[in-house]
């Protein structure tokens, strides 16, 4: 822009204003560019010359005007001052015709427009870091209008990371906060700055009420390239599992869904004008830009019988709009998903990430046991990096964390036996319980399920509880667990503890795509969680034993289905 950079302190409404060419409210009308639609055009404009959307489209305008003024030969600022005069005249006409939705819409852009310019100033021309104090400095005005422009994110993600080594990773599908309390508390990351998403309404007050930013919404529902998402680091998607996993129907491992949600995720890479032709199977080679806009590469995926499982693509959505329509600063993913995906979803999964740019994928799959965590919890992780090196950081410790028995977690005998499906008789040709499973409270728990709440013992008839619940997957036991909705919730609760990914796993996982040490920290967690010793410890019984060298291609693919455990990763490089 052609006018002078004003120091912070000189950032009033008038001084902003001036800052990035922007005309006060009473000012003459922006030059016409466009030349208006005829008269019809201009008695519109001369009827709704006041009209509060008329008069925004008027300001961002003028806001594009003094931009091209600055940059005649910026054939990009030449079409949006044309676009930006337009929207006067369609906005007028819009209010002519009574549709005040589309004026309104347009006058919604038309702020847009005008907080990304003043966003490019503050950043481009005097270096802006955002800081509380700072922002406060900025008039009402610019204020109002940066947070509605980054919103629903917290405003300071419009703006660059305050050290080009600190992390802001966008948490989609963020549950309760098993990411989240992994990278803060476990991992004890800081300088992470997190955002999450996810649309079920305990999840996210559970995660409020834990300290976390959570963004009420379904990932369908948002943009995938909002300019508050430039800044992102690393993303952190878990879709539902609950279409793969054996506690549900499967109906994601159906042939059906498999080819449906593969041939989608085939479409992701043209939508961004990627074609390699060096791709592993050739799949996308010669590929021109679709041109779809992504609700129409999700449009195939309403054929499927249970849509959790088409929420897959939504990984390979986000990742491609990151670094193909933001152009941010994207360096890594990680995806967390039941070891039973099927896999073709994964070899498709990693075919595609690949295809955007991504030099290193690691496929593993990982029992939270390992990481210390008193229940087993065996899932699928995806990490994908842009770098052609993995990290020199492993996902599994050097010695074995301590087991905690569910005896030592819950305060019960090691003599007990845990029912875990209430009370049932014994079956006298077994010695089980009829229709029931069972396990000896000497052990490490099963995986939690949301049917844990009535775990009992078979001598005593103690209960699990809640806090046992959470502390079984890896939480304190003063985790505000909270239900949404009449009564207390314990299933509700205890559901919301099945579906998290656990904190020392997600410490592990997140450390090593950062490439920080984690396991100090995790088994100083452990100690204090489980009133462990925080010096290694052998196991009598140790979870999956750690192979001698990454499985190939087609084990890995085969683990996801099997439900094999590999400690190890497999590279796709």
């Amino acid at each position: 822009m052609s006018q002078a950079v004003l120091p912070l302190a000189e950032c009033t409404e008038d001084g902003l204003a001036a800052l990035v060419g922007a005309l006060p409210r009473d000012t003459a009308p922006s030059p016409r560019l466009a030349g208006g639609q005829g008269s019809e055009g201009e008695d519109a404009l001369e009827r709704f010359a006041e009209h509060p959307h008329v008069v925004e489209c008027r300001r961002a305008a003028a806001v594009l005007a003094a931009h091209l003024e600055a940059h005649p030969q910026d054939e990009q600022a030449q079409d949006w001052a044309f676009l930006a005069d337009e929207r006067i005249d369609a906005c007028a006409l819009a209010l002519a015709d009574g549709a005040q939705q589309e004026a309104a819409a347009h006058a919604k852009d038309a702020r847009a427009d005008r907080a990304a310019m003043i966003t490019d100033e503050l950043v481009d021309q005097r270096g802006f870091v955002y800081a509380p104090a700072a922002f406060a400095a900025l008039d009402a005005d610019t204020r109002a209008l940066l947070t509605e422009y980054a919103a629903p994110y917290p405003v300071r993600w419009l703006f660059p990371r305050p050290t080009a080594e600190s992390e802001r990773v966008l948490i989609k599908f963020h549950g309760p906060g098993g990411w989240a309390w992994g990278i803060r508390e476990v991992l004890r990351a800081s300088d992470v700055d997190m955002v999450g998403v996810d649309v079920e309404a305990a999840a996210v007050q559970t995660a409020r009420a834990a300290g976390f930013e959570v963004v009420h919404a379904s990932v369908l529902d948002l943009r995938p390239d909002h300019p508050a998402l430039v800044y992102v680091t690393g993303q952190l998607p878990s879709p539902p599992c609950q279409g793969f996993s054996g506690a549900g129907l499967g109906l994601g491992r159906s042939s059906d869904a498999v080819r449906i949600i593969t041939d989608v995720m085939r479409t992701v890479p043209a939508a961004v004008g990627v074609h390699p032709s060096n791709h592993l199977d050739g799949t996308f080679a010669g590929l021109q830009r679709s041109g779809q806009s992504w609700a129409e590469v999700r449009e195939d995926l309403q054929a499927l019988a249970d849509d959790r499982p088409g929420l897959m693509v939504e990984v390979l959505i986000w990742a491609a709009a990151a670094l193909h329509r933001c152009g941010g600063d994207l360096r890594w993913i990680a995806m967390e998903q039941s070891d039973r995906l099927p896999a073709p979803i994964l070899r498709e999964l990693c075919a595609v990430l690949r295809a955007l740019g991504f030099k290193t994928i690691e496929t593993e799959t990982l029992d939270s046991v390992v990481h210390g965590a008193a229940s087993h919890r065996k899932r699928l992780f995806v990490t994908a990096y842009l770098g052609d090196v993995a990290p020199i950081v492993p996902s599994t410790p050097a010695h074995p964390m301590p087991v905690t028995s569910f005896a030592k977690l819950t305060g019960w005998d090691e003599s007990d036996t845990v029912m875990t499906r209430g009370q049932r008789g014994i079956n006298p040709l077994t010695g089980k319980p009829k229709g029931g499973g069972s396990f000896s409270a000497s052990q490490v728990s099963t995986c939690i399920t949301a049917t844990s709440y009535g775990w009992k013992s078979a001598q005593t008839g103690a209960r699990m509880t809640q806090p046992d619940i959470g502390r079984a997957v890896g939480f304190p036991a003063h985790y505000p667990w909270t239900h949404v909705g009449r009564g207390e919730g314990v299933r509700n609760k205890a559901q919301l503890a099945a579906d998290v990914v656990a904190p020392m796993t997600a410490a592990a996982v997140v450390g090593r795509a950062l490439g920080r040490e984690w396991e100090p920290q995790t088994r100083a967690y452990v100690h204090e969680l489980y009133d462990q010793p925080a010096e290694p410890a052998t196991p009598d019984a140790t979870p999956d034993a750690t192979p001698d060298a990454a499985p190939d291609a087609a084990e890995a693919a085969a683990a996801a289905s099997d439900g094999t455990s590999f400690a190890q990763c497999e590279l796709f490089m």
